[in-house]
């Protein structure tokens, strides 16, 4: 196979070379960047941390899944936008770890559910759907009918043990909004 002669002048494939050579740096110092900070993030969070409860105010699926999370640490407020695998109903409330030297720095714990009143839901059954399980990721999947409706969870959980697609399981159902229930482990481990 035969390559094409290029055209172009001396002073042109510098140029080309040179803009090629700036966005290999451009692109290396990006990855040097988010490495950084991880390992800065991870350090926060590792050593003098606290913990409060933070609050789903929105969401979007567009490209990736992004919970928008406001929380409260003395008297000021907090938002992150940090990724996610699933998307949390609006509304919903979950403790999160954050830096003390720095509140902006922090980490929503999907498997600890806060309900800060019990009268605001019912005890219902549901039955096991699907149950997901790899080392950093527990998924439950239940289904539950509630005033005639059919609703279906994910919920995150830090072991999925003994349960079985089909299986009855006792959870928790938002009386104002049916979409929000837990499985009642999940609140009585707080």
């Amino acid at each position: 196979m035969k390559i094409k002669k290029d055209h172009l002048t001396s002073k042109q494939k510098k140029s080309a070379h040179l803009k090629t050579l700036l966005l290999g740096i451009i692109i290396c110092s990006f990855f040097v960047y988010k490495y950084y900070d991880n390992d800065t993030r991870e350090s926060l969070l590792s050593e003098n941390y606290e913990f409060t409860f933070c609050k789903i105010i929105g969401n979007k699926t567009y490209k990736s899944k992004v919970n928008f999370i406001e929380y409260n640490v003395d008297g000021k407020k907090y938002e992150t936008r940090p990724l996610s695998t699933r998307i949390f109903n609006i509304g919903e409330i979950y403790r999160i770890k954050y830096s003390k030297s720095d509140p902006e720095i922090s980490k929503v714990d999907y498997t600890k559910p806060i309900i800060l009143n019990k009268n605001d839901f019912d005890f219902i059954n549901g039955i096991v759907t699907r149950s997901f399980e790899k080392e950093s990721l527990s998924v439950l999947s239940f289904s539950y009918n509630y005033q005639n409706e059919n609703y279906k969870r994910d919920v995150i959980l830090e072991k999925i043990g003994e349960l079985k697609k089909g299986q009855q399981i006792e959870i928790l159902v938002n009386k104002k909004n049916p979409k929000i229930s837990y499985l009642t482990k999940q609140i009585k481990a707080e």
